[in-house]
């Protein structure tokens, strides 16, 4: 389909889930398997370096996001739930590294979760629990702010359901794209300091679609979650 492909950078993705980025005549991959466009369900998610992946589970035996986690780059993970179990995951095994700073904009932070995570890896989990420093933002204006004032660190950054809170639709839409245009530029300036991850959920209104689209657009890499095809099963006849 042309509407996917035309694009300067575009993304392909293997039948595995796993997709390769580059430009449409100039595809850098050691994968054999056949490419194909972006699925149709997801053409406003693109990155601006094209590097999309679509994954069954972000998280399985390892943290396939830690390696990719490097100071100077955004990551964005979109799920129907903002990836609120597998964001607890990774702010324990961060939390086991160094210093991790959490700004929660839609109530996802679940402290208790992280120190029963962090129970099963380490037994002094008091050192890794204080390493974690929350803040909790409760509309838009709010998260401006919030991320106004964080200090730039050399340390990761999670931003929980970034984008809960300017869906809101008390919020008039002239006014979330300009307080989300704000957010994105700290956000940026916290990448130069320290890589920063920031969890998506859709929108409950199509209208605000193209605030998703901008976060995606700044992102280096966009991780999205699909949702398990439910398969028809055979009722019991006894």
């Amino acid at each position: 389909n042309s509407k996917y492909t035309s694009a300067t950078t575009c993304a392909f993705y293997y039948p595995t889930g796993i997709l390769a980025s580059g430009n449409a005549s100039n595809r850098h991959t050691t994968h054999t398997q056949p490419l194909y466009p972006v699925p149709p369900s997801h053409p406003h998610l693109i990155p601006r370096w094209g590097l999309l992946f679509i994954v069954g589970y972000l998280y399985s035996h390892r943290m396939d996001i830690l390696p990719v986690l490097k100071t100077g780059k955004l990551i964005a993970i979109y799920t129907s739930d903002a990836a609120r179990t597998e964001s607890m995951v990774l702010i324990a095994e961060l939390g086991l590294r160094g210093a991790v700073t959490i700004m929660d904009g839609g109530n996802r932070y679940r402290p208790y979760q992280v120190a029963k995570l962090l129970r099963t890896k380490t037994v002094d989990i008091s050192t890794a629990a204080n390493r974690l420093f929350s803040r909790r933002a409760f509309t838009c204006y709010e998260m401006n702010t919030l991320l106004s004032s964080t200090p730039s660190l050399n340390q990761p950054y999670l931003i929980l359901d970034l984008l809960n809170t300017f869906y809101d639709d008390h919020v008039p839409t002239y006014e979330a794209y300009r307080l989300l245009k704000s957010c994105l530029s700290q956000i940026q300036r916290l990448v130069l300091s320290g890589p920063v991850v920031v969890t998506l959920a859709p929108p409950l209104a199509e209208e605000r679609d193209f605030l998703l689209e901008q976060v995606c657009r700044q992102a280096d890499e966009v991780m999205i979650q699909e949702a398990p095809a439910c398969q028809p099963t055979q009722p019991s006849l006894f």
